[in-house]
């Protein structure tokens, strides 16, 4: 079977088209129209062909994981973590706006430019770390889905775990109708779970506003565990596979090349992220608000505490006070959307990864049965031992994982972004731009490794006996050796040169469009007298670097 049997994708390109400007853009899902690029009036109908791939890449926000650490907010702090939820949603679309860049600029995605920048043993080192974030990331997932099903159906959380395996059919059969009716499809998943919270809100009549723009709008940390918990929503928020993933959704639409076009398109494409995430803010936020708002009617000091140590298992109950019957029947539906909808993006984050990292392509079925298998084991086996009770443990397990890994997909994202030599002058990070984003992204790789740090050293399992001694000093070692490679990735300066491929894109004449054999048909028509070796110095010093 191809993969023109499961569906038109980037996948259906051969490995040469993606070193053929024309080719490659020509072969988009969706050719847009863009009409009079001179004219930078926002046109509606052209904006909505950009529509779909801010709303699969926005599912990694309200995910399962995400849905714990704002019940966590909510229960234990009421509003006053909102304001992390507004600038952690603000600097999500800032970074998202640098896949886009890379995209548009580059013609590839983020890992296709990882394959071009390092050598065969980093790039090999770099696609497992971004696989098991991959697999970290389905964690939540299944847990959740699991959840979901339990809440739903009564199944027994083993049986649910079994049960998430069947997700990889309906992704084969989402394959079949093209990448507009998996927009389509996802996007009704988001609405699905928006509607379900605002039907969560409008029945919540003891919300405090004044409190809510509050909390949204001051920033404080009240204790060390608000702390760790800020440092979750924010580390929830910015996914390493997103980033992988939302560079390549970029490049699902096709359109006339050139500088202006390009920045048109980038126009509207920040936009529709924008539009999406604005989506997950609303549902993150309800969800807080609802969770802060019910937890303040619970008197019980035992009945508080069973519901901040498993939010996800307790929130039908927790809700049942405010929607009666109708509350565990919305909130599991929410979760199921939000585990089904982050499995799919998940599997298509992972196979954008093996083929800009290895070249190597599989069929996205077997690609979602491998990753979901290593998920299902953890999960079963964390079911199977401790029961329910440690099930979502394995989330905040999987949070860390997660955030070990982001910085190898972030660092050289930015990197990239503020290379003229990759992404060109005309769209290129410099000046204050620039320095906001180094600041930005240095913020979040910091909270990231606190929470792993926090993750770690908060643990049960380090403590002064033996065993809890060893690990202590393995993770010291680890976290050392993890600091180093954070250091060599920033240190290391930019190789690659695209400047030839990045030309052809904006539609700039430059030398850099000739190959081999149009050096030669240049050398006969230039003077004799002319200096041959410096010409072809000057076109080789021009010309992207092949690949490896």
């Amino acid at each position: 079977m191809s993969f023109r049997d499961v569906g038109s994708n980037v996948f259906d390109q051969d490995y040469s088209d993606d070193e053929d400007v024309d080719k490659l853009n020509a072969n988009a899902d969706v050719q847009v129209d863009l009409g009079d690029v001179n004219d930078d009036a926002f046109d509606w109908k052209t904006f909505w062909k950009f529509v779909g791939p801010g709303f699969l890449m926005c599912i990694a926000y309200v995910d399962p994981g995400n849905f714990e650490s704002d019940l966590q907010a909510g229960l234990q702090f009421n509003y006053k973590l909102l304001w992390v939820l507004v600038w952690a949603t603000i600097a999500g679309l800032h970074i998202q706006s640098l896949c886009v860049r890379l995209a548009l600029s580059t013609g590839w995605h983020l890992a296709r430019c990882y394959r071009e920048e390092y050598d065969k043993k980093v790039v090999r080192a770099l696609w497992v770390v971004s696989e098991l974030g991959i697999i970290a990331s389905d964690v939540p997932e299944v847990i959740g889905t699991a959840l979901a099903l339990k809440l739903i159906f009564g199944f027994p959380t083993v049986v649910g775990v079994f049960l998430t395996s069947l997700s990889t059919f309906v992704f084969l059969g989402l394959q079949h109708f093209g990448v507009r009716k998996l927009e389509a499809f996802m996007g009704s998943l988001v609405a699905i779970m928006s509607l379900c919270y605002l039907g969560e809100l409008v029945y919540c009549d003891d919300v405090h506003v004044g409190e809510v723009i509050a909390g949204a709008s001051i920033p404080r940390i009240p204790s060390t565990t608000a702390m760790f918990i800020a440092v979750s929503l924010l580390g929830a928020v910015v996914m390493p596979h997103n980033l992988f993933l939302h560079s390549a959704l970029v490049l699902t639409r096709g359109y006339q090349l050139g500088e202006k076009s390009l920045k048109k398109a980038f126009k509207y494409n920040v936009v529709e992220s924008g539009m999406a995430l604005t989506v997950t803010l609303f549902i993150n936020f309800a969800v807080v608000i609802v969770a802060a708002t019910e937890m303040q009617k619970i008197t019980d000091p035992a009945e508080r505490a069973e519901m901040i140590d498993k939010p996800l298992q307790n929130a039908p109950k927790m809700l049942n006070k405010l929607l009666g019957s109708a509350a565990k029947g919305l909130f599991a539906v929410a979760l199921l959307a939000s585990g089904q909808s982050s499995t799919i993006t998940g599997t298509y984050a992972g196979q954008y990864v093996m083929d800009g990292f290895l070249k190597l392509r599989v069929h996205p079925g077997l690609r979602a049965f491998l990753t979901r298998a290593c998920a299902i084991v953890p999960s079963l086996t964390v079911v199977l031992i401790a029961g329910d009770e440690d099930a979502e443990t394995l989330i905040v397990v999987s949070s860390a994982i997660l955030s070990i890994q982001l910085p190898f997909a972030l660092i050289p994202l930015v990197k990239f972004c503020s290379s003229s030599r990759i992404v060109g002058e005309a769209f290129v990070l410099k000046g204050r731009a620039l320095k906001a984003t180094n600041v930005l992204s240095g913020v979040i790789v910091c909270a990231n490794v606190s929470l792993l740090l926090m993750t770690l050293f908060t643990s049960r399992y380090v403590n002064a006996s033996f065993g809890g001694i060893v690990l202590g000093m393995t993770a010291v070692l680890f976290i050392i050796g993890y600091c180093y490679c954070i250091y060599w990735l920033l240190d290391q300066p930019v190789r690659q040169n695209l400047k030839s491929r990045i030309d052809q894109r904006l539609g700039l004449e430059s030398s850099n469009f000739y190959n081999d054999n149009d050096n030669n048909n240049m050398n006969n028509n230039i003077e004799e007298d002319d200096d041959d070796d410096d010409e072809g110095d000057q076109v080789a010093m021009l010309r992207t670097q092949p690949s490896s």
